[in-house]
């Protein structure tokens, strides 16, 4: 295994003062899977004070849980102590972290076994868990007890179907019959943390696992909304990487409002709930010639590439006619501030109040029929007919 060369100082200088060094983690595994690793997780027997003597520049990014960020180049490379967690009570967080001088030790507190293989260009791998043949036979496993590491952290629950997706695994008997048992404690757990682990799930290539967070129980405590959907969890796959995109196309059967509901009782983003609202508000509308495109266009502005698409899905029409024409008439005039007339040009005529923006509206909607009238002079002439 390669490493990048400030991974491998790192390394080497711990080892250079007296100490073990081990990346350790999501970098491992996804090095064995063929994929390039994102960052890398370092973990040593050096304890934090010490990884601060040894290194120059370093910052305490998790000091209480043994991280210590060690500065080269700009970049942080953090390195975590060996430890042992203290006996958890809220199935969240560790009473206390206990600082080992042992790896085996550290492997033995992580959640799954293809996340609890280290390595060093000198030891080679360290798995004592069978991580590797648990990733070449594709298989998500609890490390040691399941149940135990469960009520531990009940998030681990989600992840262990989050990586399911995402890595395209299925989870070893034992370890889904624990999440089974255990599934009431994902209510101990924050709304954020599952957001994050459930989203991450929507945005993977295998949206079936959807399926496990039914079976499994724990849907109905944190997403009972999914049982209300009638959606084809498979389609969902096939569809842009845009969790806004992917919650309205799942969740469109229980319409805007529920979805809005859910989506602030998972504490949110703003831009994510506004923009899942307005595709399923608008997700049912016929686009069948310029102008209906252009209504659309007007409803959802840059995103209407979104839109078109979940339209699309829902209505298993073809996307690239849709596409095409959205391209066709995506530069006309969608939108008031792009009339060739103003609220001002409305009053000149001796019209006030709501009444200037019933005609511009209607204006606009002449426009989006006949877009080669844009123009002040015949659009103010459109309204003195109006007014009429």
């Amino acid at each position: 295994m390669i490493l990048p060369k400030n991974v491998e100082f790192i390394l080497e200088q711990l080892n250079k003062h007296g100490y073990e060094g081990y990346i350790v983690g999501g970098c491992v595994r996804d090095h064995i899977m063929g994929i390039e690793p994102h960052d890398y997780d370092i973990t040593t027997s050096a304890l934090p004070k010490q990884i601060k003597e040894i290194f120059s520049h370093t910052v305490d990014t998790g000091i209480q849980h043994g991280t210590v960020a060690v500065i080269l180049d700009k970049t942080a490379y953090e390195v975590t102590t060996y430890r042992i967690d203290g006996e958890y009570k809220d199935n969240r967080h560790p009473e206390e972290v206990i600082f080992t001088d042992k790896l085996t030790g550290d492997l033995s507190r992580r959640d799954f076994t293809v996340n609890a293989i280290a390595y060093n260009s000198e030891k080679g791998f360290v798995d004592i868990f069978g991580g590797r043949q648990d990733i070449k036979n594709k298989v998500i496993r609890g490390v040691g007890d399941p149940g135990k590491r469960f009520k531990e952290d009940a998030l681990r629950m989600m992840r262990a179907l989050r990586f399911s997706a995402q890595l395209d695994f299925s989870i070893e008997k034992n370890t889904l019959g624990a999440i089974k048992e255990n599934a009431p404690l994902i209510e101990n757990i924050s709304a954020e943390r599952v957001r994050e682990e459930l989203f991450r799930l929507i945005g993977s290539n295998h949206n079936e696992r959807l399926e496990l967070l039914k079976s499994s129980g724990m849907a109905e405590y944190i997403l009972p909304e999914i049982f209300d959907v009638n959606t084809d969890l498979s389609q969902i796959n096939k569809l842009s990487k845009n969790i806004a995109l992917r919650l309205a196309y799942l969740f469109f059967d229980i319409g805007e409002k529920r979805l809005k509901d859910m989506l602030i009782r998972l504490r949110t983003d703003g831009r994510t709930i506004s923009l899942a609202s307005l595709l399923v508000k608008y997700g049912s509308d016929a686009v069948d010639d310029e102008y209906s495109m252009r209504r659309l266009i007007n409803a959802a502005g840059e995103d209407t590439p979104l839109l078109t698409e979940l339209i699309c899905a829902l209505q298993n029409r073809d996307a690239d006619s849709v596409l095409k024409l959205y391209n066709s008439v995506s530069k006309d005039c969608c939108s008031l501030k792009e009339l060739a007339v103003k609220g001002s040009d409305i009053t000149a005529l001796g019209i006030k109040g709501k009444a200037v923006g019933n005609i511009l509206n209607s204006i606009l909607d002449h426009v989006m029929h006949y877009p080669q009238k844009n123009n002040r002079e015949e659009l103010i002439a459109y309204a003195k007919e109006i007014i009429r």
